[in-house]
């Protein structure tokens, strides 16, 4: 018997012998895969835990097994918001499911492929899996609407970024009529169409969307913790200078006190205060995007708006930072490269598509010419069986008797082989049962001194509320004592300043410039170096800004400062904060003169 005969034989073997001891294991773990793959749709973070419980074991599964459990995981990491950082699984899972998938298989690995090269930033070949995923829904019977939907959000996204604004349009309409006939309409879908009619000054149709956006986020509780979308909303109503939806959107994102360093919260707020007239505002906005220096294209964005404000402030030297920034940011972004990459993937995707309707009819044309030729081999074959048939079948017997002597041999040798690979399994088991109970018992123990750490913790806790509290105490007593101290110097050395402060704060008195003069005098010549400071340390500031200053300086209280300045009391408390330096530690370089 040859040994490629043997080898079958063998391979035979093993294949029943695995799957009479298998079949019933995989069937568990395909199954609980399609359950792990419907909780993630809603629930990721859950999805991937319940993964990392089978990863242990699944390497030992069938092939197709594996796949879909990779498959699964690539899909859970991308709605988990996971970026991808390597492209291995993604092609070894196309290359599979291009052989083995059915359409729907095909479908979601070509879709989670471009995800994969989205997240890697490779647009080209990105563009090419998602138009893959695309094809497969357009030309078969079974396909995912919501995957086709999601292909259509993602071909956006890219053609947007890449500034190829057109094709955007295209396939946010796309999204948006699928969304409406499955009814699965999200703000994703209202975002990505009211962008794209912006850019393409469709001003009316975008305002409707984005209103219909606004309006089912105002309806909805839950959607108004989406700060992101809110943001985004904030800054087209206001770039589409719609004050009145735009005030809407102001309101809704203050009352989730968003942190300074959210700069999609900093650029809207900025385009916001441009529309209402605030111009300070709007500079503190943008300039605290560029402070934070974590996004690239808000940075491009913040520099061209403050060139702009800038130029028309006739501020020369900050126009012109702004306008070096802008350049630089120009080159580090280069958009131009983004159109010429999109133009490039287009055409040889399109090209890609040519070569396949081409190669298809000359395939067919072989197909035709091999039957022909296998029609007229055949009856050749068949003629030559015909006659040596007869010759054939007297060794046929004999030959047949010798196959199956040595097949039994064979499989007598193979069952050898699969008892003591058993065996060797069963020990290995054994030691890796031992192990895991050595681990428990260790983890046993970390917990128990884990637990009496956090006791110590706890307590050590306690005593540090008490310290800061004596602390906090021990600070506004000598806050209180320090603003006593600044009004008692001022009052000796100028009473009649002191007077009509009083006056004024009482208002039984509004202060005049020469009042103010007054005070200014009086402050100097008490703290001689407190001008010179406050110019060093703020900058250039409004006569607003250098009343409360010198007011903080005195040792006047919010209030106080709001009767003799008549600002608004949400003013005066944001200025006296960002001062607050003033009266505590007097003048210091720990604030940021930008940041007022």
């Amino acid at each position: 018997m040859s040994l490629r005969h043997f080898c079958k034989i063998a391979a035979i073997g093993l294949i029943l012998a695995s799957f009479f001891s298998c079949d019933n294991n995989s069937s568990k773990v395909s199954n609980k895969i399609d359950y792990i793959k419907s909780i993630g749709d809603t629930n990721p973070s859950l999805a991937m835990s319940m993964l990392d419980s089978l990863n242990i074991n699944i390497r030992n599964q069938p092939e197709r097994v594996i796949k879909k459990f990779d498959l699964l995981r690539l899909r859970v990491q991308d709605k988990a918001y996971i970026t991808a950082t390597s492209d291995i699984a993604a092609k070894q899972l196309v290359t599979y499911f291009e052989k083995n998938g059915t359409a729907l298989e095909k479908q979601e690995a070509y879709f989670y492929a471009g995800s994969v090269y989205r997240d890697l930033q490779d647009t080209p070949r990105a563009l090419k899996y998602f138009f893959k995923a695309l094809e497969i829904a357009e030309n078969s019977k079974q396909f995912d609407t919501v995957m086709q939907r999601n292909t259509f959000s993602n071909l956006h996204y890219l053609y947007f970024n890449v500034q190829d604004y057109p094709k955007a349009y295209e396939y946010a309409m796309r999204e948006y009529k699928l969304s409406q006939s499955i009814n699965k309409m999200e703000l994703t879908c209202l975002m990505h169409l009211g962008m794209s009619l912006t850019v393409l000054d469709s001003i009316k149709q975008a305002k409707e969307i984005y209103k219909i956006a606004l309006d089912t986020i105002s309806s909805n509780p839950q959607l108004k913790e989406d700060h992101d979308v809110l943001c985004s909303l904030l800054f087209n109503f206001s770039y589409l200078k719609d004050s009145v939806q735009a005030s809407r959107c102001y309101t809704l994102l203050q009352d989730l006190n968003l942190d300074d360093s959210n700069d999609s919260k900093n650029y809207a707020y900025g385009e916001f205060f441009l529309l209402v007239g605030k111009k300070e505002a709007a500079i503190s906005a943008f300039n605290r995007i560029l402070h934070n220096k974590t996004d690239l294209l808000r940075m491009y964005d913040a520099s061209k708006a403050l060139f702009h404000i800038y130029n028309e402030e006739k501020q020369v030297v900050e126009a012109n930072k702004m306008a070096n920034l802008f350049v630089s940011l120009c080159d580090s972004i280069d958009l131009g490269k983004r159109q010429e990459l999109a133009a490039t993937v287009k055409n040889e995707y399109q090209y890609h598509k040519d070569q396949q309707r081409e190669q298809k009819i000359i395939n067919e044309k072989e197909r035709l010419q091999s039957w022909l030729i296998i029609s007229v081999v055949a009856i050749v074959i068949i003629l030559l069986i015909a006659i040596a048939f007869i010759f054939y079948k007297r060794y046929t017997y004999l030959n047949r008797l010798l196959a199956i002597s040595n097949e039994l041999n064979d499989l007598s040798m193979a069952k050898q082989q699969l008892q003591t690979n058993i065996k060797k399994k069963e020990e290995e088991l054994l030691a890796s049962q031992s192990l895991l109970d050595k681990r428990e018992n260790e983890l046993k123990n970390v917990k128990n001194q884990l637990r009496d750490l956090n006791g110590e913790l706890t307590k050590f806790d306690e005593k540090l509320k008490k310290k800061e509290q004596m602390l906090s105490e021990k600070i506004a007593q000598s806050q209180t004592f320090l603003n006593l101290l600044r009004q008692t110097e001022l009052e000796e050395k100028a009473e009649d300043v002191i007077f009509n402060i009083r006056q004024s704060s009482e208002g039984k008195k509004h202060m005049t410039t020469t009042n103010w003069k007054q005070l200014y005098k009086a402050v100097d010549e008490l703290y001689p170096a407190f001008k010179d400071q406050l110019m060093k340390e703020l900058g250039s500031f409004s006569e607003q800004q250098m009343q409360v200053c010198y007011l903080m300086r005195i040792g006047l209280s919010k209030p106080q400062i709001q009767n003799i300045t008549n600002l608004s009391r949400v003013t005066i408390w944001r200025w006296v904060k960002k001062f607050n330096w003033i009266q505590t530690t007097g003048l210091s370089n720990n604030k940021d003169a930008s940041t007022l």
